[in-house]
């Protein structure tokens, strides 16, 4: 990377990171990297994120996909943490800050909900191959944030920047994921989140595609249902419905998980028998 794109990069970080932008005090994602950390001291973070953080985590927490119908609503932030998990909770609390920013960006504002799609296709795309749980919920998360250099930059683009350097969109394909590896050192997520987005091959282990290879999959799947179905995911069902509290349908799973983020006008979901039109509406 020549000196003219990496300090552009470092514009970014420096513009988008601030306090007053994120909506919330960074310290909050340090303290939820200590192990050690007690229910008290994370009741106290509501403080340092603010109303609007709160409430979306409560949102997702809540929603049927993470658990509710057969656990409950939660209904403390401690909960809302146990539930989520540190690192999921950093990342949503980090990409809703970035949505927030992007509010007025119809660009960014599709980066991020193919990011958010990747994630819950890819969650249950690792549980279908049959890996575990946890397997799972790393390539949600790898999916999660592999969108958010890409983002970033796009917003910095077209609201922020102020440097003679052209950021094409070929400029924003070639370095979005170097912005991204930055990120995710600076906010201490998951090591293996860089080598599961840092890719464009399909990655195998010795008798099954690999952890990383459903990311790129997952990824790959989303892009695509955008381009050609109208900016949306869309699938097919033939059954929709969360009545069972044991055993609620995928579909309606994922349209739940879409709908606490505040994302369904992004997903569509057809019954089995209707076919799929190019640029569906």
């Amino acid at each position: 990377m020549d000196a003219d794109a990496l300090k552009v990069i470092e514009d970014i970080e420096q513009t988008l990171l601030e306090s007053s932008l994120l909506g919330f005090n960074p310290a909050v994602l340090a303290v939820l990297d200590d192990v050690e950390i007690g229910q008290r001291e994370i009741e106290d973070l509501k403080v340092g994120l603010g109303t609007d953080v709160f409430d979306y985590l409560f949102g997702i927490a809540n929603s049927a996909y993470h658990g509710s119908i057969k656990l409950g609503p939660v209904k403390q932030f401690f909960d809302v943490v146990n539930r989520l998990g540190t690192q999921y909770t950093k990342t949503q609390i980090l990409l809703f800050a970035m949505q927030r920013i992007a509010r007025e960006d119809p660009d960014a504002k599709k980066i991020f909900a193919k990011s958010f799609a990747a994630s819950v296709v890819g969650r249950f795309m690792a549980r279908s191959f049959g890996f575990s749980h946890e397997g799972a919920r790393k390539v949600e998360l790898a999916c999660l944030i592999s969108g958010i250099g890409a983002m970033m930059m796009t917003v910095y683009r077209n609201h922020y920047q102020t440097g003679s350097l052209e950021m094409s969109d070929e400029f924003i394909e070639n370095n979005h994921l170097y912005l991204t590896s930055r990120i995710i050192r600076r906010y201490t997520l998951p090591e293996y989140i860089p080598e599961m987005i840092m890719n464009n091959y399909l990655t195998l282990d010795r008798t099954t595609i690999a952890l990383p290879g459903v990311v790129r999959m997952a990824i790959a799947f989303v892009d695509w249902s955008f381009r050609k179905l109208g900016n949306r995911l869309v699938l097919r069902a033939g059954y929709i419905s969360l009545d069972d509290r044991y055993s609620p349908s995928l579909a309606a799973l994922i349209a739940d998980k879409f709908a606490s983020a505040g994302l369904s006008h992004y997903l569509v979901v057809l019954p089995a028998t209707e076919p799929i039109k190019d640029n569906i509406h």
